[in-house]
């Protein structure tokens, strides 16, 4: 039997992933200032794209976060 669909926690669930995915993004930025001249292009490379994918994550997991809280709304009128 499937579980049944318990959005209670999902806008706290999406914040703390949020926090926790801008949190990998400042390491990263601080990784790459403390260590870029012992890093290789291609390294600088991915740690920039994989910086832009997480940004993007972001943007998507914030209009999730709007969604969630237009739902609840709409759930407590």
């Amino acid at each position: 039997m499937p579980n049944p669909d318990n959005r209670a926690d999902n806008a706290e669930r999406i914040e703390d992933t949020i926090q926790h995915t801008l949190q990998n993004v400042h390491q990263t930025e601080d990784f790459v200032k403390a260590n870029s001249e012992h890093l290789t292009d291609d390294e600088m490379s991915f740690l920039k794209e994989k910086n832009e994918r997480r940004a993007a994550s972001v943007d998507s997991l914030r209009h999730e976060l709007k969604e969630e809280a237009n739902y609840q709304q709409q759930k407590d009128k």
